[in-house]
Formats: structure tokens, sequence, C-alpha cells
């Protein structure tokens, strides 16, 4: 996942993301240190606030 680093980009803390999407900031933070991934459903949501696709979240970078 390249949660963090598009976060960052767009300088959104991760309890701010957290909130956007209706989970804790601990979920974001085990995202981010690749502990556990966002459900399914969440996934084009976040990648709307992240300003990427699914596929490069799930791919782990830049879509090809």
């Amino acid at each position: 996942m390249v949660v963090k680093s598009k976060r960052l980009k767009k300088n959104i803390t991760q309890d701010e993301l957290a909130r956007m999407l209706g989970v804790t900031q601990q979920a974001v933070m085990k995202w981010e240190n690749g502990s556990s991934q966002p459900r399914a459903a969440l996934l084009p949501k976040l990648a709307d606030i992240l300003g990427c696709t699914v596929d490069e979240l799930l791919r782990g970078g830049e879509a090809r």
C-alpha cells in the first residue's frame, strides 16, 4: 500500500484521513505499516481522497 506517501503528498494527517473514511487513526496507522489493509469497500473512497486509482493502491505505485 502506498497510503502513507500519497497521504503525505496531500498534506493529510492520519487522523484526518481516518475521519474522512469513518475508521480509527489506528486503522490508518496499520495500513501504513503493513500490518493490515483497508476493507475492499473503502478502496474507492480512499483512492478518491488520495487522488489516485484503486489499482495504484493495490499495486503499490503508479498505475500502468
